[in-house]
């Protein structure tokens, strides 16, 4: 990959990130919440984090690190180049937030055109990397029929995850009893990678969301 950070900037990120995971969270109202996620547990348990400010001119994909997706494929960012994408950030064990997310990225999908649904791809990023191993995630794509070939589900190192939450402006924090509180955020990113559009909360409309894609892919 050719514009990788450099150590500074690297460095830089790292830092931002441990202090982003030692501020308070900024619990969302959760009257946010819609009823397409009513059906799941209580969500008494997780604590949302307030998504961070972020650049819209430089490329997620300047980000370096390995990744595995639920087929056990090798790839990075990079490897994503030239479609419009769809990503949020998850773990496969939760059992409140994560599932609306993904359903809100399913939503998302399933009201673009014709045309954009053929293009776009789905990336969903797992904080939890002992967990959520490759064949974890495959098991999470069968249990909720997301099989098609727009969606991928990344499994990555813990600095890896780290710094590509830092760029999505996601923030993350695990708990002890190894549950995650994080951002509830879900991203587009253009065909270079740069951060186009961002839905924050959960259950959230997704029509603005929608016509960015759309427009991305008419380009």
């Amino acid at each position: 990959m050719n514009n990788l950070f450099k150590p500074s900037a690297y460095a830089a990120l790292i830092l931002s990130s441990a202090l982003l995971a030692l501020a308070p969270a900024v619990a969302q109202d959760h009257s946010q919440h819609k009823s397409g996620h009513e059906n799941h547990a209580s969500h008494k348990n997780h604590t949302s984090m307030k998504a961070a400010k972020v650049s819209h001119s430089s490329s997620v994909y300047q980000v370096d690190g390995h990744w595995i997706t639920h087929k056990g494929e090798h790839m990075a960012l990079a490897d994503l180049q030239g479609q419009p994408v769809i990503v949020s950030m998850i773990y496969g064990s939760c059992t409140t937030a994560c599932p609306v997310l993904v359903n809100d990225a399913k939503r998302l999908y399933t009201s673009l055109s014709n045309e954009a649904q053929k293009q776009v791809k789905l990336v969903m990023v797992s904080f939890d990397n002992s967990r959520d191993t490759p064949k974890a995630l495959a098991d999470y794509v069968k249990q909720y029929n997301l099989n098609s070939d727009r969606w991928v589900f990344l499994h990555g190192e813990d600095q890896d995850i780290r710094t590509l939450a830092t760029v999505l402006g996601v923030r993350y924090r695990k708990r002890p009893d190894g549950d995650f509180d994080h951002s509830n955020l879900i991203t587009v990113l253009d065909e270079n990678g740069v951060i186009q559009h961002r839905v924050e909360g959960l259950g959230q409309p997704m029509e603005d969301a929608a016509k960015v894609v759309n427009k991305l892919t008419q380009k």
